[in-house]
């Protein structure tokens, strides 16, 4: 009887070192398709670029696709990603650092369904080039780390004239400003309702003249009369150091044509 006891209970030993085994090889160890970010190509208004760069389609620049930007809304930066091809993704890991802090720190996570991130949870500094990148973690917890993109803030415009609500006819298109900080260029956006682009103003400034303005075109504000467009004022400033553009979106306002 005992010899039959320690017969069974080695085949038992056997069988769980057997699933142990067959549980080690079927578990999950491949990691997620790299990630990449996408750099800040240009912005609203901008000729058309290729992305990626000689081998990529031709797209027209919007705030949803220009890539790493700030946004109207406060002083954040927006962080997009090109589309998983993954489907058994969990979340996605953020990290940021700066010339001040070069040590990445992990700043937050959301869910791998999301197509971006918005900054928005600490005080981001005018001036600072701001750089970020990300783990993409899947269900069985293997990650892949993506390449890094950087943007830097500038301080909002105030937007003047026409008011919030105001309304004007084509031939009353001036749009006026304040400037708070210190910018090269600066573009007024006109867009529809849905937030199609309709048209820009650039102004180049040389000067410490505030507040600033530009005139729109009768032309492109008659295609609009009895219906309301956005408008805001964009702000740029070149780093030769870095090579890229640092900006600022003011607000948005709504003014309705007559």
């Amino acid at each position: 009887m005992k010899k039959i006891i320690l017969i069974l209970t080695l085949a038992a030993l056997l069988l769980l070192g057997a699933c142990s085994g067959s549980e080690d090889t079927d578990k999950d160890t491949q990691a997620p398709a790299t990630p990449k970010l996408r750099p800040h190509l240009g912005d609203t208004g901008d000729p058309r670029v290729q992305y990626p760069p000689e081998t990529g389609p031709w797209i027209t620049l919007t705030d949803e696709n220009n890539g790493i930007d700030a946004v109207p809304d406060g002083n954040w930066i927006r962080v997009p990603w090109e589309p998983f091809t993954d489907n058994d993704l969990s979340h996605v890991k953020i990290y940021r650092f700066d010339h001040f802090n070069p040590e990445p720190v992990l700043i937050d996570s959301v869910s791998a369904t999301a197509q971006y991130y918005l900054d928005n949870r600490s005080q981001l500094d005018e001036g600072v080039w701001y750089s970020y990148f990300i783990d993409l973690v899947d269900m069985a917890g293997n990650s892949s780390r993506s390449d890094t993109v950087s943007y830097a803030l500038l301080s909002k415009c105030i937007p003047v004239y026409p008011e919030q609500n105001q309304v004007i006819t084509p031939t009353q298109g001036t749009f006026q400003w304040y400037r708070s900080g210190e910018a090269s260029l600066y573009r007024v956006l006109l867009m529809d309702e849905d937030g199609n682009y309709v048209g820009h103003q650039d102004l180049y400034v040389a000067t410490e003249e505030n507040p600033l303005h530009v005139v729109m075109p009768n032309t492109t504000l008659d295609d609009y009369i009895g219906r309301s467009l956005r408008w805001r004022v964009d702000a740029f400033d070149w780093d030769a150091e870095m090579e890229q553009y640092k900006g600022s979106e003011s607000h948005e306002y709504i003014v309705n044509i007559q």
